[in-house]
């Protein structure tokens, strides 16, 4: 991913929260190479990457306020990402598709065939970060209640 795009990516990931993000833009070491910082209002983590000479970056990584590395003893506190939009779901999850109390339908795919729920319509009783919905329907069991994807439900009302 270009530098562009991954700054556009952090700003309208932004927008879509409604917080403020100061990004930084520094060359420490004096070799061209840039390092960018993106922090989100509100949040105790930082968003940080490489630049390199064509213009893409690499390495996203999260790291907590008050850590600090110690190389003597190769502790590296944070986490590295594959890419930028898996750092930005760690920080600032985007909000749920569906509000609680919505009401939604099993979408007629393959798992949910499976699982014999394609077409059944049910209640959103908790809208969790990440899309996950826990939900309720006519014969759903108390003691068992997994979260299912919003990628295999649909809005009817």
């Amino acid at each position: 991913m270009k530098l562009e795009a991954a700054i556009k990516k952090i700003r309208n990931r932004a927008k879509k929260v409604d917080r403020e993000v100061v990004i930084e833009e520094n060359d420490y070491h004096g070799n061209g190479q840039i390092k960018v910082y993106a922090r989100f209002e509100g949040s105790n983590q930082t968003i940080s990457f490489w630049t390199h000479s064509d213009g893409s970056i690499s390495s996203p990584h999260t790291v907590t306020d008050g850590l600090e590395s110690d190389p003597h003893t190769d502790y590296f506190p944070g986490s590295f990402w594959d890419n930028i939009t898996q750092a930005l779901n760690y920080i600032v999850p985007l909000p749920p598709k569906y509000a609680a109390g919505s009401l939604v339908r099993f979408k007629d795919n393959k798992r949910m065939q499976r699982h014999r729920l394609a077409g059944i319509v049910a209640l959103v009783v908790e809208a969790a970060s990440g899309g996950s919905y826990k939900l309720q329907w006519a014969g759903s069991e108390d003691r068992y209640s997994p979260f299912y994807s919003e990628r295999d439900i649909e809005l009817i009302s």
